[in-house]
């Protein structure tokens, strides 16, 4: 059955307003899965701040197209879905790869972030990328570290003179003034 015009309008609507919120996704192909079993990707997806669409493809290329991501056309035929990383894509590849253990009709086709374009090969490779915070961590103690060395370097004549000017004044006391002291 043919979908009306209106229907494409408001189907487009949908992919835009998801896109604009994703951070990436993973394509799968989902031939033979019952609504009970789409169910359970999706719970499984929610958990990780992600969704599963269920996708017309021709729209979907062209609101891809739209949202400036990358439109491979290798990914994006036949029957497919997309999960959709709200969050971080590491979290929802996970979740994807594991869901594709449990259930041998889901086939991960790829992934898509921004103008990368990711095969199923490299899924796993995708599944342990650092998340945005933890790139974020690493780049900051990266910039952190040669100033905190710095600084340390700076610190230590200054602290041994200190120490030289204690010993000598431990040195120098008078009898008398060890006599003050212990009183």
């Amino acid at each position: 059955m043919a979908i009306s015009k209106d229907d494409k309008v408001a189907i487009l609507a949908v992919y835009d307003e998801v896109l604009s919120r994703a951070q990436g996704m993973v394509v799968t192909e989902y031939r033979g899965m019952t609504m009970k079993q789409i169910s359970v990707v999706r719970k499984s997806l929610r958990e990780v701040n992600g969704g599963y669409l269920i996708t017309k493809n021709t729209l979907f290329k062209l609101a891809l197209e739209k949202a400036g991501m990358a439109v491979p056309e290798e990914l994006l035929t036949g029957p497919i879905a997309v999960s959709l990383a709200f969050g971080d894509l590491p979290s929802v590849t996970k979740a994807m790869m594991q869901s594709a253990k449990d259930n041998e009709l889901i086939k991960l086709k790829g992934a898509i972030m921004g103008q990368l374009v990711f095969t199923a090969a490299q899924l796993d490779m995708v599944s342990t990328m650092p998340t945005i915070n933890e790139a974020r961590a690493g780049l900051i103690g990266t910039i952190v570290a040669p100033i905190s060395s710095l600084l340390s370097l700076l610190e230590q004549p200054a602290v041994q003179l200190m120490a030289v000017l204690q010993a000598y004044s431990d040195k120098n006391k008078q009898p008398e003034d060890a006599a003050v002291e212990a009183a």
